[in-house]
């Protein structure tokens, strides 16, 4: 019986998604087998823009989407930061967010009004992470943390908007992730909940100001 419940939820996962308009359609492809759901490029960029938005001392100049890892250049408290990263684990739970990134490729200080010639020519003669952990330790606002391979990103969901904080006020979701050139796949340890969230993620695009 359990199993009978089971691929009825996921043939109706299926079904909706090949339902979607045209538009959206091409944004979202569910894994009926793998039990995980795979979001556009495009679409993780609008959600985690809502996101990084609202980090206080940080700015997302620009986002490169490539098939292994996204291209971010930022501006935190002054600074000018090229991060190559990809997400590899979301928790959404008590109305917060925690976003866990690794950074495989290059993470690089770039000219800035803030970096003297002394310390730019330091970084780019060998110090690499080593250095940049030990400044990001000074450098990152509360909300960031970087431990030299994985970036955490962690704040309050907004009170309005498709992830808004009284959806997860007393539920959670805890999602795997993994990158993949047409798209991030998404995994959750609750299959409905993933869908919640799926849904909401394509949401018709909220008012400014929210998620």
């Amino acid at each position: 019986m359990a199993g009978q419940s089971l691929m009825g939820m996921l043939d109706g996962a299926l079904a909706w998604a090949m339902a979607l308009p045209e538009g959206l359609s091409q944004e979202v492809a569910v894994d009926v087998a793998g039990r995980r759901v795979r979001l556009s490029h495009a679409r993780v960029e609008a959600l985690s823009r809502g996101v990084l938005g609202r980090v206080k001392g940080l700015a997302l100049r620009s986002w490169d989407s490539t098939p292994t890892v996204y291209d971010l250049r930022l501006d935190v408290r002054g600074w000018k930061l090229r991060v190559e990263t990809t997400p590899q684990r979301v928790e959404l739970a008590g109305g917060r967010y925690t976003l866990w990134l690794a950074t495989p490729g290059r993470v690089e200080l770039e000219e800035s009004p803030g970096a003297s010639s002394l310390l730019m020519g330091a970084l780019r003669t060998g110090a690499g992470k080593a250095a940049l952990q030990a400044l990001a330790r000074r450098l990152l606002p509360p909300e960031l943390a970087w431990d030299g391979q994985v970036l955490r990103v962690e704040g309050r969901l907004p009170k309005d908007g498709a992830l808004a904080a009284r959806l997860f006020e007393s539920s959670s979701l805890k999602m795997t992730t993994a990158h993949a050139p047409d798209g991030l796949w998404l995994s959750a340890e609750a299959w409905p909940g993933l869908l919640d969230l799926l849904q909401a993620a394509l949401a018709p695009a909220p008012a400014q100001g929210a998620l």
